[in-house]
């Protein structure tokens, strides 16, 4: 229940303006912190709601002034942030798509990153906002703490933060006041003086007894407010105000003690009983009490607003004093609290306050009523509802037995481990939920196992069991009958293995499948799924137009409904990146493909996101980065792999090494990690079809066992151009006609290079037209000027497409350079990098050592080098030579 938390309570006795604290927090409007620091009952929140106030009354400047009330329940960083947002955007704040996500309580798991949103929202609307955060102790934690300073430091100028707290922050306050990022108000300075005590008191106070007052509660402000009830309500009535007694420490159990004991059998029975709540209403008291007349009640107490504070103009919702809570609740009976526990959980879980409904419940006794509460919030859906943090902070209400023996508990557990890549616990999780269910069957929560099993089976690319899973509509209906949800996470599951497999027929018509269902049920989060699933079939079959059309819906889509900076928005941005890649835009994919490798990293994905994610991102370095930030990247791909357990991405990283060594010059290095791999037998295996097609890893393997032949690693040329072609075909006959399209280009170079002057112009065509057509030119920039060659004596217009398309999407400065070079001097260059002395390099090229010495001279000039090592370097850091090519003569 939001209400009470983003408005100032609505205070009776606030006749006492605290004007020259008031005057010194206005004058240091631009200080990006004030800090109000002291014990309980001084007047904090007062002093703030009177500020809240003035500026309210300020707003010619077009500021805006936003409220949010603390609890223990904001110490998490999600629910902080998202009391936050809210806050913010109830001060009128337009914050786009993060307000939308934070209404629907769908937070990111990165609270740094959504700080970053929230300061850019900021500085778009270009108001500025003074956010008062009251109660701040409740909420402190490392967590938190971290939050606050990062917008402090960062919020200028347009966020100024009013914190109201009973002791300072673990903050570098000495830092932040030398920066003059700190005003502080300290305990004494909130002392009231006696003018003021005497206001409070009321009119009639003898100004000796006011004095008297003034001097034992030493100015704390809720004790003075005490002592009024006191004297108008209390034994003061009779015997005045000098009977008072009671120094601070001892003067507000005194005091509520004689306020408590004037009042009506029934009023007090009230006050006890509902203490327990955090904020309540009287339809929630009624509820809880088993009556019908806590409106009535209510109104009667109106005379201790100081006490039992109302939260709204229409005092409908109130809250009590932390003392007087303190205060009330150790007389409510054990029995009689557990009573009223039990009867407010469920018209909490009717207004979906599932944290608060569980609470209740819990606190009752009835754990079996808890979980109930779960399984009715949605179970494990609670995850793409309400977010990771909002779901791990309901599990956290339960302890750890019942944590590891309810299986809706466990489901949700074994989920979470999922998206965070902890396949042991996960499984464990699993196994432990079907022995409960076995224990204790439970249809629904048999439904929900079956979902997530597959998605902890998909996730750690355990593909065996995935022919049980439905990948069509009416196969889904009849797995989950009547939970469009749990039919379209299945159907999803089911496209992610068929995309694996290689069945993109299958994959598309279980992705289209499951939007429509994730529509049905309003989820925008499982349509980017969706789309991104069919998008990359779709593209693997070569209708890349329409993938890409699918990739800026799912981009839109993302942006729409959870901004720019969410963990969506980066999955997304993995397959744009890839998509860019194939394009030849690789200055634009480099820092999208950056960006998503650190927020991937640290959330949930399947093996296509990482396997994307991995040779975009190392392809593209090698060229730009060069060669050792290249091999970096592929360490951390295999490392990723075996924390995960996915030895397939293992097995395509090391195939990966052995292609970048090769196009790199270090060949020598390549041929024996190859040995090591079993690259060889797998692709045999994969020929004979003893087993599904890796499509990705024989796509790999083809292309990295043809740059080792390429740099004149491998021995057999004629069998591994034979291999290449049928690895093509096989892909060929799969239809997937991108990987098939990038295996027959490679092959094409291949050939030009060991075969000599042999004719290629009917395989050169048929090799570079799709790839001209689908505008595929990053499979030509792979390739680099090693393709040109082929293309220099085909006739008509291809041969000028090709060197148009790598003059547009090369590096600038470089592409001029390769094209100041002939073909002869690549030639040479290619040698040179492989490490081929020129002795060897003449005998390859067919000329003599003192040609290859004159061509060096004018490669060195071009290159504006002086030496041998200089111009390897330049070579493969500038991509000049993409592949080490190396005819067949050098190799005999």
């Amino acid at each position: 229940m939001w209400v009470g938390k983003l408005t100032p309570p609505q205070v009776k006795l606030d006749s006492v303006q605290r004007d020259a604290l008031l005057r010194r927090l206005l004058q240091s409007h631009l200080v990006p912190l004030a800090l109000i620091v002291s014990p309980a009952g001084f007047g904090k929140t007062t002093l703030l709601a009177q500020l809240h106030a003035q500026l309210q009354q300020r707003n010619d400047d077009g500021g805006a002034t936003a409220w949010l009330t603390l609890d223990e329940a904001d110490r998490d960083e999600a629910g902080f942030l998202s009391y936050l947002l809210l806050a913010i955007d109830r001060a009128g704040i337009d914050l786009g798509p993060l307000a939308r996500r934070v209404h629907e309580q769908n937070s990111d798991g990165d609270p740094l990153r959504t700080v970053s949103a929230l300061l850019q929202a900021l500085q778009r609307a270009q108001r500025r906002v003074t956010l008062m955060l009251d109660d701040f102790h409740r909420a402190s934690s490392p967590a938190v703490d971290a939050i606050v300073r990062a917008l402090v430091e960062r919020g200028a100028p347009w966020l100024r933060l009013v914190v109201a707290t009973r002791w300072r922050p673990n903050w570098p306050l000495a830092t932040m006041k030398a920066c003059g990022q700190l005003q502080e108000i300290h305990p004494g300075e909130l002392v009231l003086s006696l003018s003021e005590t005497t206001t409070v008191l009321g009119s009639g106070i003898d100004p000796f007894e006011a004095s008297i007052i003034h001097a034992r509660t030493e100015g704390w402000a809720v004790a003075i407010q005490l002592a009024r009830l006191w004297v108008h309500e209390g034994p003061g009535a009779t015997h005045g105000l000098q009977a008072f007694s009671g120094r601070v420490t001892e003067v507000a159990e005194y005091l509520t003690e004689q306020v408590i004991a004037k009042l009506p059998d029934d009023c007090q029975q009230f006050l006890v009983e509902t203490s327990m709540f955090e904020r309540f209403n009287a339809e929630l008291a009624d509820v809880a009490r088993g009556r019908t007349d806590s409106a009535g009640i209510l109104a009667r107490l109106s005379g201790i607003d100081s006490l039992l504070v109302p939260l709204d103009a229409s005092r409908s919702w109130f809250r009590y004093h932390q003392l007087f809570a303190d205060f009330l609740r150790p007389r409510l009976a054990r029995q009689r609290g557990r009573e009223i526990h039990r009867a407010a959980a469920p018209w909490l879980a009717e207004q979906e306050d599932w944290p608060l409904a569980v609470t209740h419940a819990l606190a009752a006794g009835d754990v079996k009523l808890a979980v109930a509460f779960i399984a009715k919030a949605g179970g494990w859906k609670l995850v793409l509802h309400m977010g990771i943090q909002y779901t791990r902070r309901l599990l956290e209400h339960f302890d750890d037995v019942t944590r590891r023996s309810e299986p809706q508990l466990l489901l949700i557990q074994a989920y979470l481990h999922a998206k965070h890549g902890d396949e042991l616990l996960a499984f464990e999780l699993l196994r432990m939920a079907r022995a409960g269910l076995q224990r204790e069957p439970d249809a629904a929560a048999e439904h929900d196992l079956i979902v997530i099993d597959a998605l902890v089976h998909s996730y750690f690319d355990h593909l065996e069991v995935s022919k049980a899973w439905p990948r069509t509509g009416d196969a889904a209906n009849q797995y989950l009958p009547d939970d469009p949800l749990g039919q379209a996470t299945l159907l999803c599951v089911s496209a992610v293995s068929a995309v694996a497999l290689g069945e993109m027929p299958s994959a598309i018509e279980a992705a289209r499948a499951a939007r429509t269902r994730m529509r049905l049920v309003r989820s925008p989060l499982g349509e980017n799924f969706c789309l991104l699933h069919e998008s990359q079939a779709l593209s693997v079959m070569g209708h890349l137009e329409q993938g890409r059309l699918m990739v800026d819906e799912a981009v839109a889509l993302a942006d729409a409904n959870f901004g720019t900076d969410s963990s969506l928005k980066a999955l997304v941005g993995c397959f744009k990146a890839q998509q860019l890649f194939w394009e030849g835009r690789w200055q634009d994919a480099q820092p999208l493909i950056q960006s998503v490798q650190e927020s991937l990293l640290q959330v949930d994905g399947w093996l296509d996101v990482f396997a994307i994610m991995a040779e975009v991102a190392w392809r593209i370095a090698v060229r730009h980065d060069g060669v050792k930030q290249a091999l970096a990247m592929l360490d951390d791909t295999a490392l990723l792999a075996r924390r995960r357990n996915m030895p397939r991405l293992e097995r395509m990283a090391r195939v990966w090494r052995i292609d970048l060594l090769a196009q790199s010059g270090m060949a020598a290095q390549a041929r024996k990690e190859l040995a090591s791999t079993g690259l060889d037998k797998a692709m045999a295996s994969a020929f004979a079809g003893e087993a599904p097609v890796d499509w990705r890893f024989l796509e790999a393997a083809a292309l990295a066992q043809a740059r080792l032949q390429l740099a004149g690693g491998t021995a057999g040329s004629s069998m591994g151009r034979a291999r290449l072609r049928r690895a093509a075909k096989l892909l060929e006959g799969l239809g997937l006609q991108l990987p098939a399209w990038r295996v027959k280009l490679m092959s094409l170079v291949l050939e030009r290079r060991l075969a000599g002057d042999g004719a290629v112009e009917g395989d050169a065509e048929s090799a570079l037209t799709p790839i001209l057509e689908h505008s595929l030119h990053g499979f030509l920039m792979e390739l680099g000027q090693q393709v040109v060659p082929v293309v220099q004596r085909l006739p008509g217009p291809l041969s000028t497409q090709v060197q148009s398309a790598l003059q547009k999407f090369g590096n600038g400065s470089r592409a001029q350079r390769a094209a100041h070079c002939s073909a002869k001097e690549l030639e040479v260059l290619s040698l040179l990098v492989a490490g081929q002395p020129n002795k060897l390099i003449a005998r390859a090229l067919g000329i003599s050592a003192d040609t290859v010495k004159f061509h060096l001279k004018q490669i060195y000039r071009k290159l504006n080098v002086d030496n041998r090592s200089a111009a390897v370097n330049v070579a493969i850091r500038q991509g000049l030579v993409s592949d080490v090519a190396v005819p067949i003569a050098a190799q005999e």
